[in-house]
């Protein structure tokens, strides 16, 4: 006890930051959750000046990390977890939410590399679709019960190019993916994923593949006799996500139901078509020239 004592006492400055600013973030989630899924005021640890004053598609990134005094972020989390069914998995999708806002951010067509110091609409329109993955197999694999599987040696975020995203749940490999077309199965991110299949296989799982929008009907044969080999099945647009919520609680369907199947949602001012048609002259929103506080 001495010893934990001491080493609580030598806590350096930057690590006792980065311990608050993670507390400061877990109150915002837990206010947030009580905006979508609770009452009005439910939480009676949650100060009225942690509440969100807008909507969760129009909180900027920077105000999950915002700093808030006099707290009791433990008592606080004790009675969301009373109150919230699960809360836990909900805490684990909102923090995905903000990782996602904070990306679409850092990423915004406005503030990238290029000509003008412009993105690209083709550099930005793959990164955003990657993004928009990130959150949909994230979230799937939390409902699904998954166990996240290591991915390949970690590249800066923007050279990832759309890394395979799995997860364990026995006796099932889950592998996740937003589109599959005719142009993804001639490439060599099919044969990735074949192997990755194979692998599974041989190691004595059965691989299933999620595809979150609807395929194509010669291409959804093709996957589906690819993976009958591996005795895998393929499920895509509707059914992947029936298959997700079927077994998730009530709370964590409307989740998916709100944001996951329609993840602009959460950044209405990438949705526009001119960001994704032509090239990218519309008015940068204001919330992307917030700078981030933290990652937390």
């Amino acid at each position: 006890m001495e010893n934990y004592r001491a080493h609580r006492g030598a806590e350096t400055a930057d690590a006792k930051a980065m311990r608050d600013k993670a507390n400061h973030t877990l109150i915002h989630l837990v206010a947030v959750m009580e905006v979508e899924f609770l009452a009005p005021k439910q939480l009676r640890h949650l100060p009225e000046q942690a509440r969100p004053e807008q909507a969760l598609r129009n909180i900027p990134p920077n105000w999950f990390s915002k700093p808030l005094a006099g707290v009791d972020w433990r008592a606080l989390a004790a009675e969301a977890r009373c109150e919230i069914e699960s809360y836990d998995e909900l805490l684990f999708c909102l923090h995905a939410v903000r990782e996602f806002k904070s990306q679409a951010t850092a990423l915004n067509p406005w503030s990238g590399a290029g000509k003008d110091g412009l993105l690209s609409p083709v550099n930005f329109k793959e990164q955003m679709r990657s993004e928009i993955q990130r959150l949909q197999a994230t979230v799937a694999m939390i409902a699904l019960g998954c166990d996240a599987l290591p991915v390949a040696a970690p590249l800066p975020r923007r050279e990832q190019d759309e890394p395979m995203l799995s997860g364990l749940r026995r006796p099932y490999v889950y592998q996740f993916r937003s589109s599959v077309t005719e142009a993804f199965i001639k490439s060599w991110r099919w044969k990735d994923t074949l192997l990755a299949a194979s692998e599974s296989y041989a190691s004595g799982y059965i691989p299933r593949l999620l595809v979150f929008e609807d395929v194509g009907a010669s291409a959804l044969l093709r996957l589906e006799r690819s993976y009958a080999k591996f005795g895998g099945n393929v499920f895509s647009g509707e059914v992947a996500w029936e298959h997700v919520a079927a077994g998730a609680g009530e709370d964590i369907q409307r989740f998916i139901a709100r944001y996951c199947r329609d993840p602009f949602a959460l950044v209405p001012a990438m949705r526009p078509a001119p960001l994704w048609e032509g090239e990218l002259d519309s008015e940068r929103p204001s919330w992307t020239k917030t700078a981030l506080q933290g990652r937390c």
